[in-house]
């Protein structure tokens, strides 16, 4: 699959699942709530031959909660890594289940674009993220999680997203 039907084939998704969501009341919430975040956080890169990498990862994230328990999101991350950085940054766009709470568990596909002349790699993404409300529209949000590159690389992130919801 070509870059660009990857591209186009994630943001079909995110069209499908942004026509998913009504406005409902909920809880004394409106639905649905939105949210960006800027992240900053740090990466470990695991390949399946052994090599380990420490780094960055700087990026911005769109959630959107289309009911109570239930949303999608899309995030750009780069990550900036010590050594042989082939990698140029990382397009995800997770499902997003709210549990109780603050809390939430995300999991979906991604693309990892990679340096001229290296093929770009699909991805897993997984995740756990907890918010801390900062006033009625501000939130800052630690978050772990993990990709599953193809070809058998993992990268563990922690993160700290700093966010505005409207």
């Amino acid at each position: 699959m070509t870059k660009t039907a990857r591209i186009l084939w994630l943001l079909a998704a995110t069209a499908v699942f942004s026509g998913v969501s009504l406005a409902e009341e909920e809880g004394g919430h409106h639905l649905p709530h939105n949210h960006i975040a800027l992240i900053a956080g740090i990466a470990y890169e695991e390949t399946d031959d052994g090599h380990h990498e420490d780094g960055h990862v700087v990026g911005l994230d769109y959630i959107r909660q289309s009911s109570e328990h239930w949303g999608w999101g899309v995030g750009f991350e780069s990550e900036i890594f010590d050594n042989s950085q082939k990698r140029t940054g990382v397009l995800a766009v997770p499902i997003i289940y709210f549990p109780s709470g603050h809390w939430r568990l995300f999991a979906g596909p991604g693309i990892e674009f990679r340096e001229r002349g290296d093929p770009d790699k699909a991805m897993f993404r997984v995740g756990i993220g907890y918010e801390f409300a900062l006033g009625k529209h501000f939130a800052l949000a630690p978050e772990a999680k993990v990709d599953f590159v193809a070809g058998g690389t993992k990268v563990y992130v922690i993160a700290l997203a700093l966010g505005y919801g409207f």
